[in-house]
């Protein structure tokens, strides 16, 4: 029986709506958090009423009147007039006629609410009042809901669950941590996050729950990192002459970055421990390069590396450019994805475990229990953020403490890296290759298509490609917003002369390759696609990208795609098409136009999205805090991680609080 129907004034229908929001027991309960509150601790008088503003205050009420309106929609108004010793303010009530027999003339009342001004009069429509002063002048606490509950359902269950226990809450901090980080008790933290008595008393509540939830995670990703780095790896890459070598053979100079990161995976070989590394650079900075470094290093020493990536498109982008590198070198490459046909992918398999190839390149596939290796020495994992702690660990466990090494092309700041990353070392590109243009980035409305459909004729009068980006692949009765099959068939119509191809998800696999082949061979002047070409896509005759709809796209989705271009010396070009009014959608785009540089992007993209939408809808690799804001609380994420760093040395106070924080991070969605 659940915990809730335990609670008074909680019956079994309430039970059911908190289960529908993911409350199931009473700790559920004390852990959902408000999300903001109304505060109504402060009592004004009539005549600080300003438009706009929220107040609460006590007057008398007189001259109630109520009437029904039955023309147009049916409407139900009762109105009065609220005096007090300042002057005098007029109320409206909608659709409530219960209130006739409740409001009496002359009395007392206090209440809450929004201030508008009609003429030259003050009003406040459908206020909160009690004619009881007790517990009305609050802080009130606002919860996320869905429409099945009220607030004041969740308010009441809130409080049951607080009244429901003799016992105290149970605190994982000592008293020493506690005073030493100037943290308030548990209890007094969940008591006054929902119900806080002052600011003060809100500010220090909320302070010690965001530091618990930093510091547990913190401290879980720590000992993970600690752990690796006190294993010895019987893996042992002694020879390097041959990846060198490699990097001779290259067709461009590689940058300082480049080499850094370099001698710090070299480093990583020789330190004898498993490598566990984070290789975070922006958009053709040259990531994959080093990552074949890696892989020549373990291909010289008698080893298998495998390369996963988490889309086909980007499995055989990674494939090809594998064979163009390497081949000359004589290292044996196989491509392994989930789509492939049963006789392929068994002869695959067969050579995977006699080490008939050196590199497996695929998608979650290589997760699969029937691929075995003979020899696996290095796992890389390609666009870290869709991949999580636990999914690289499972990768990691097809060898015995196999080098790690996970790449990002999504630039973040340091800090946030620590967080999603606090079990690896980072290496950072951030130079670009010389011959790099900037991409010159335009956000336009409407008004500019005809002009845009001008220059991409231009553009492919030159010889070179465009690429045209739309945020759904068939109409949305919903979301009026552009479409692949739309965009395709009017782009055919308007300029007749063009080799237009389209490309989306739910084309079959042979389709979609042949396509990119296509259009990488130049068959193709446009292509009209979804996101899917975010990643992994490397045209260098693209010089136009052409955006739809771009205000429904991130900021650092959209840098990505931008990256699609701008890959030769050619001078490319991105077009932002913005369908929206909204004064935050321009900011927002406006972000792209003035900047290439991926890791500012990055961090407006935090302040104006939310960490919440950073990486997109529910990806892996973002923990979903119950209260913690990684940019607001920037300073207390701080704090944890010294404390971290200072704690983790006293076992006795480690072993008491790593349960805790292996069990977060569990259920942290990393």
């Amino acid at each position: 029986m659940s915990e809730l129907a335990d609670l008074k004034g909680i019956g079994p229908k309430i039970v059911q709506k908190l289960n529908n929001l993911g409350i199931y027991n009473i700790k559920d309960m004390l852990e959902y958090y408000p999300r903001t509150y109304v505060d109504k601790s402060k009592l004004s008088h009539i005549c600080d009423a300003r438009e706009g503003e929220s107040i609460a205050f006590k007057g008398i009420i007189t001259n109630i009147t109520s009437k029904k309106l039955t023309y147009g929609r049916k409407l139900y108004i009762i109105t009065a007039d609220i005096k007090d010793e300042t002057g005098q303010i007029y109320i409206t009530w909608y659709n409530q006629p219960y209130l006739k027999n409740v409001l009496k003339e002359n009395t007392k009342l206090y209440l809450y609410g929004k201030v508008e001004k009609k003429g030259f009069f003050y009003n406040i429509s459908n206020p909160e009042f009690s004619y009881n002063e007790k517990n009305f002048f609050t802080i009130q606490p606002v919860y996320s809901k869905n429409s099945e509950i009220n607030q004041f359902e969740i308010r009441r269950a809130v409080k049951a669950s607080l009244e429901h226990s003799d016992k105290p809450i149970n605190d994982p901090f000592p008293e020493y941590l506690k005073k030493r980080y100037d943290l308030c008790d548990k209890e007094y933290a969940v008591k006054n996050i929902h119900f806080p008595a002052s600011d003060s008393d809100f500010f220090y509540a909320r302070k010690r729950l965001v530091f618990e939830e930093f510091f547990l995670m913190q401290l879980a990703l720590f000992t993970l990192k600690n752990r690796i780095s006190k294993e010895k790896s019987p893996i042992e890459i002694e020879k390097y002459d041959l990846s060198d070598n490699f990097t001779k053979t290259l067709p461009f100079t590689l940058t300082n970055d480049q080499i850094k990161s370099i001698e710090e995976i070299k480093k990583d070989f020789r330190s004898g421990y498993p490598m566990h590394r984070l290789l975070q650079g922006d958009v053709g900075s040259g990531k994959t390069v080093i990552a074949l470094y890696a892989v020549m290093c373990i291909f010289q020493n008698g080893y298998q590396s495998a390369f996963m990536a988490p889309t086909e498109i980007l499995a055989l982008q990674h494939y090809y450019t594998a064979l163009s590198l390497l081949d000359k070198f004589g290292i044996k490459i196989v491509l392994l994805t989930g789509h492939m046909k049963k006789h392929e992918k068994e002869e695959i398999l067969h050579k995977i475990e006699n080490h008939e190839t050196d590199l497996v390149i695929g998608t979650h596939a290589i997760f699969q229990e029937d691929v075995v290796f003979k020899k696996l020495a290095l796992c890389i994992t390609d666009e870290q953020h869709r991949f999580g702690v636990q999914q690289r660990t499972l990768f990691s466990a097809k060898s015995v403490m196999p080098h790690l090494l996970v790449m990002s092309a999504t630039p973040i700041p340091r800090t946030l890296a620590l967080i999603l990353y606090g079990d690896l070392d980072i290496s950072t590109i951030k130079e670009l290759p010389e011959n790099r243009k900037k991409v010159l980035t335009y956000s336009v409305d409407e008004s500019y298509r005809t002009r845009i459909n001008e220059f991409i004729l231009k553009i492919v009068s030159k010889q070179e490609q465009v690429f045209i980006v739309c945020p759904s692949i068939y109409e949305n009765d919903v979301l009026d917003i552009t479409n692949v099959i739309s965009k395709y068939q009017q782009i055919q119509s308007d300029i007749p002369s063009l080799k237009v191809a389209m490309l989306h998800g739910e084309m079959k696999k042979n389709e979609k390759n042949e396509i990119l082949k296509k259009y990488k061979n130049k068959e193709i002047s446009v292509l009209v696609t979804t996101s899917i070409i975010e990643v992994g896509i490397d045209i260098p005759n693209a010089t136009l990208m052409i955006i739809e709809d771009a205000q429904q796209f991130g900021l650092s989705q959209l840098h990505q795609l931008r990256g699609r271009v701008g890959r030769s010396d050619k001078q490319s070009y991105c077009v932002l098409f913005n369908q929206s009014k909204s004064d935050i959608a321009r900011k927002r785009l406006d972000v792209l136009v003035k900047s290439n540089d991926g890791f500012y992007i990055s961090e407006q993209d935090l302040i104006l999205r939310g960490p919440g939408d950073f990486f997109g809808t529910k990806q892996h690799g973002l923990p979903e805090f119950k209260i913690a804001n990684i940019y607001d609380d920037m300073d207390i994420l701080k704090l944890a991680q010294k404390a971290v760093k200072e704690e983790i040395r006293d076992n006795n106070v480690y072993r008491q609080l790593l349960g805790n924080g292996l069990d977060y991070l569990s259920k942290a969605n990393l």
